[in-house]
């Protein structure tokens, strides 16, 4: 998932109890919760705040005006195994996770959009997904982007909207195989990162 934390408002003070925001996915999901494996569950848990950690490959698209863009976001630098932390933390409706990659991080806010659709802002692009069960694993199925502007959102059209395909899936017990793929029209890919991340922590 794409976001940037030069755009999002940096997170601080100490983590909130349990709010409405911790049951986000659970939310959406409804009987599907069941259906993912513990170690998907456990990074959607419904408490204040989730950690992971893990070693990923980030890969960035050929077109040189993918680089640029990639470069003009602040998205991770292309590693074959980059250092990479994730912290989500419920607040308010929603949930900050903020990914540091090799030390650059990058944070998006999930919320629920409307009934049974995640929504994922970056700055001013807001993304909506299905969330959709697959075997223990669990897919995000893009429905739609808009460009948001203070209250106002205006759908982008399907052929000029940014593509995100997103997965996660157990590996053991306590990890999870992700896999992100984000696509341009006109430019095609731009950044793609996947491996395995470790629940580090879950703070109630």
């Amino acid at each position: 998932m794409v976001g940037g934390d030069a755009i999002i408002p940096h997170l601080r003070g100490p983590w909130l109890p349990m709010t409405m925001a911790a049951l986000l996915y659970m939310a959406l999901l409804g009987d599907g919760w069941i259906r993912l494996a513990e170690p998907v569950r456990r990074l959607h848990t419904p408490c204040s705040s989730v950690r992971a950690y893990g070693r990923l490959r980030v890969e960035h698209g050929p077109h040189a005006g993918a680089r640029f863009i990639a470069w003009l976001l602040r998205l991770p630098r292309p590693s074959s195994a980059a250092e990479m932390r994730l912290s989500v933390t419920a607040r308010g409706h929603g949930e900050y996770w903020q990914r540091t990659f090799d030390g650059r991080c990058f944070t998006t806010w999930q919320y629920e959009a409307n009934a049974f659709e995640l929504g994922e802002r970056f700055g001013i692009i807001e993304l909506r997904f299905h969330l959709e069960p697959s075997r223990d694993g669990l897919l995000y199925i893009q429905r739609a982007a808009m460009l948001r502007l203070a209250p106002f959102r205006l759908r982008i059209p399907a052929r000029w909207a940014p593509r995100v395909e997103a997965r996660e899936d157990p590996a053991s017990a306590s990890r999870v195989r992700v896999d992100v793929h984000v696509t341009l029209p006109v430019i095609g890919p731009l950044i793609a990162y996947g491996g395995i991340v470790a629940v580090e922590e879950t703070a109630a």
